[in-house]
């Protein structure tokens, strides 16, 4: 029996990294493939670039496209989850209504009041979702690849039978950030030679090994060696951050924090700043801090894009030159593949429930950490306790989490009203009812369980 790997939300230009890898590993010749979106016209050209890719380099997939998910459940063994409620307007809503009260987020999508809001008009359809594959393909396994990534998950194991994991790629981020503060970033041309995957843009050298837990988001880097002589690099990482000219552009602030706390914080600085609460508006100066660009941000191909692209894959050279230009984010598929395979492999972050994975948080916050990957699922690679002093960042906004997804999928404006007043960033019971109230009359027009 062929596998079956759907996609829902697969406008998502996550959905171009995702076919960069389809056709670049044997093991995914003749499976099957469902594209799900819910705008006719786009899918018409997502489907139309992936065929031209599968017949140039002759794959043999079966290509197929859907605008409503239940039609590409059936049978399913992965279902890949791109979704985002409305992003391009919403995430802009969430700093303008953050801003408005105060509070002046930087990522503005997972943490804090933005964090909540988004986790309103998102837990919902990821419920409707577990629902469906519970009832339609109920030993699939849901791969969430979207934000708020951590609520969702936390909503799906507290309401669902759903075999679910977490991927962020974020630990990539990290990872090349490191290889250019240690001047490591040149990919060894002996290794290119033998590696039948070219790897070519946005992507790590491969010159580091890296060991991160904590929560998504909010990962620890615990351990850095070289990849060849297996050298302890962490030495040289606290050396060379005394130097602000050496630490790369967007890892500042988090190498201010290696500096105070020890340990250099992932994934990148945006990220990070939300949930280090000793965070104020004033220092942004100091470490370069700014606001996501919102409108720069790659969001979701526009249909004259996707156009373009597929055009451009006339022959099998043209499809192969696409497939090789290999970006963060390519991890995702390599959960499936693994799970296709029949061994066991180490990964380097998957989201999961704790569980025991890091023995100085609770087990039923959701953590990201390193994992084991097989046939028969995942299991936590543990690394041992956080640091006493970086700890309690992960567990308050992990409980925050948990409270945030339980009120989203109940439609509790109690337990909202409990994320808000918990975060540290807030701190003032007027403005958490206000934001509360705002975000609240933003998110109407949206499905939602209020």
């Amino acid at each position: 029996m062929k596998t079956k790997i759907v996609i829902i939300g697969s406008g998502s230009q996550f959905t171009e990294f995702f076919l960069q890898e389809l056709f670049k590993f044997e093991e995914f010749k003749g499976i099957t493939l469902d594209m799900v979106d819910r705008k006719p016209k786009r899918l018409e050209q997502e489907l139309k670039l992936a065929k031209a890719l599968n017949s140039a380099v002759d794959w043999g997939v079966e290509i197929l496209g859907h605008t409503e998910r239940k039609e590409a459940l059936e049978g399913a063994a992965f279902v890949y989850c791109f979704i985002a409620v409305n992003q391009n307007e919403t995430w802009a809503k969430e700093f303008e209504l953050a801003n408005k009260h105060g509070v002046y987020p930087l990522e503005a999508y997972t943490a804090g009041a933005p964090g909540l809001g988004m986790a309103i008009r998102h837990v919902p359809v990821m419920l409707d979702i577990c629902a469906d594959i519970e009832k339609i393909c109920p030993d699939a396994w849901l791969i969430l690849d979207n934000n708020p990534l951590a609520k969702l998950l936390a909503a799906a194991f507290r309401h669902t039978k759903t075999k679910c994991i977490g991927y962020c790629n974020g630990h990539e981020l990290m990872e090349m950030a490191l290889e250019q503060l240690l001047e490591k970033d040149e990919r060894d041309t002996s290794d290119r030679a033998a590696d039948p995957v070219e790897r070519e843009f946005m992507v790590p050298a491969g010159n580091i090994d890296i060991t991160l837990s904590g929560i998504n988001h909010l990962q620890w880097l615990m351990d850095i060696r070289d990849t060849k002589t297996g050298e302890d690099l962490y030495p040289e990482i606290r050396k060379r951050i005394q130097y602000p000219d050496k630490i790369p552009e967007g890892y500042k602030f988090s190498a201010e924090v290696c500096r105070l706390f020890g340990f250099f914080p992932s994934p990148a600085d945006n990220h990070v700043a939300d949930y280090i609460w000793c965070v104020e508006k004033e220092i942004f100066n100091d470490f370069s801090l700014a606001p996501y660009p919102v409108e720069q941000w790659f969001g979701g191909r526009g249909v004259d894009e996707w156009e373009k692209i597929a055009v451009g894959i006339t022959d099998a050279e043209a499809a192969k030159n696409y497939i090789k230009q290999r970006r963060v984010g390519w991890k995702n598929l390599q959960i499936a593949r693994l799970m296709m395979s029949g061994t066991q492999k180490y990964f380097p972050a998957l989201n999961m429930l704790n569980n025991g994975a890091i023995p100085n948080l609770d087990d039923d916050i959701v953590v990201e950490v390193p994992a084991i990957i097989g046939p028969d699922g995942f299991k936590a690679s543990s690394v041992g306790p956080l640091p006493e002093a970086i700890a309690p960042f992960c567990a308050l906004h992990g409980k925050i989490n948990n409270i945030a997804a339980e009120a989203a999928a109940t439609g509790s404006k109690e337990l909202a009203l409990e994320a808000l007043l918990l975060d540290p960033f807030i701190h003032n019971l007027k403005r958490a009812k206000a934001l509360l109230d705002d975000i609240l009359a933003y998110s109407k027009k949206y499905d939602t369980r209020f």
